[in-house]
């Protein structure tokens, strides 16, 4: 192994450039991770977020083979096949004790370094302790990477009130809202409605679990959603588009009594105008999620190994470490994409999983 390695450094949404780095080095309680597929997130698109904190090392969606590890690692080895988080709680402060651990005080003190869209990364203790996970053998590289985005719709699908046979709208058919269109039957869901401009996503969501579909650029929105539920609004509505209007679509899309989960986070402004009225008089619930806990990222790998979700489907890019920009330019352009994985080490990296 030379002493250097190739990352992608974002700048902004249309400067990412390959650079070289220094390997980095472990503590007696760390491992040195080889990058084998790394996920492309949606949240990185959010520019007004992450230009202000360039220059950085992209991703936080790794999956790979530990190549080191310090002398006080007993839970691991050097071969292990592994997923890692990147935000992981402390464990025992305020609202970890609450058993809110994506509102940790320490949250975002410990970090895999330097990202993971490069071909090594170090992760520290608490991340190694608290949310690494042993790929097993019938699970891909790839499909793994998706422990942590899925991981956040399973965590805000455990904080949304499904009951049995509900219907669930789903605004946005992105690989976030196909998570939650995939998953929403898991919780109880009864019909599943995916809502998106494009029909090329609306088509693919249908694949994923959904039982109908509206287009709001061809079809009238309410009109269609009470004829597909009896005259009745939504049960529950999903939004996982960062718009304050679709928020505010979203909850006038709510049956009374119902639920609006906010599963994608806005810019700080504008501001979001709620009718207090209607949200008082329907009894309406409004619930959100950051991020994914360890349960969470547990719990989609248990699902995958048992085939009970399928994250390939979904993954419709793979691109080596040098494509980097012109794979992040696609799905900021939101044309026919869904996941993109990032091969640091080569697209020959991956092996195949077994059957399940």
């Amino acid at each position: 192994m030379t002493d250097t390695m190739q990352a992608a450094v974002y700048y902004n949404n249309h400067d990412i450039r390959i650079e070289e780095m220094p390997i980095p080095e472990i503590g007696p309680d760390e491992v040195l991770v080889k990058t084998i597929a790394s996920g492309i997130c949606g949240g990185e698109l959010m520019e007004w977020y992450h230009a202000p904190r360039a220059p950085k090392v992209m991703g936080h969606e790794p999956a790979g083979i530990i190549v080191d590890k310090g002398p006080q690692v007993k839970k691991f080895n050097v071969g292990d096949r592994i997923f890692v988080n990147h935000y992981v709680s402390c464990g025992t402060c305020r609202p970890c004790l609450r058993g809110r651990f994506t509102q940790c005080e320490h949250l975002k003190e410990s970090k895999l370094f330097p990202g993971t869209t490069g071909q090594y990364f170090r992760v520290p203790s608490r991340q190694l302790n608290r949310d690494t996970l042993i790929i097993p053998d019938n699970v891909s590289f790839a499909e793994a990477t998706v422990c942590e985005p899925w991981g956040c719709v399973v965590g805000g699908l455990k904080v949304t009130e499904i009951l049995p046979g509900d219907t669930v709208l789903v605004i946005g058919a992105g690989f976030m809202g196909l998570g939650f269109i995939h998953m929403a039957p898991l919780f109880g869901a009864g019909k599943v409605i995916a809502m998106d401009l494009s029909d090329w996503r609306l088509n693919k969501a249908k694949t994923m679990g959904a039982t109908h579909t509206i287009n709001p650029s061809t079809e009238k929105v309410e009109e269609k959603l009470r004829d597909i539920n009896g005259g009745y609004l939504a049960d529950v509505v999903i939004v996982t588009v960062p718009s304050v209007n679709l928020y505010s679509q979203g909850h006038s899309l709510v049956e009374k009594g119902g639920f609006l989960h906010l599963g994608a986070p806005t810019m700080p402004e504008p501001l979001w105008q709620i009718n207090p009225q209607r949200q008082y008089f329907t009894e309406m619930k409004i619930s959100a999620k950051y991020s994914a806990d360890h349960n969470d990222t547990s719990q989609i790998m248990k699902w995958l190994a048992a085939g009970r979700i399928d994250a390939l489907s979904t993954i419709t890019h793979r691109v080596e470490l040098k494509d980097t920009l012109s794979a992040f330019m696609m799905m900021v352009e939101a044309g026919e994409s869904l996941k993109t994985i990032v091969y640091p080490h080569g697209l020959d990296q991956e092996i195949k999983p077994v059957s399940k």
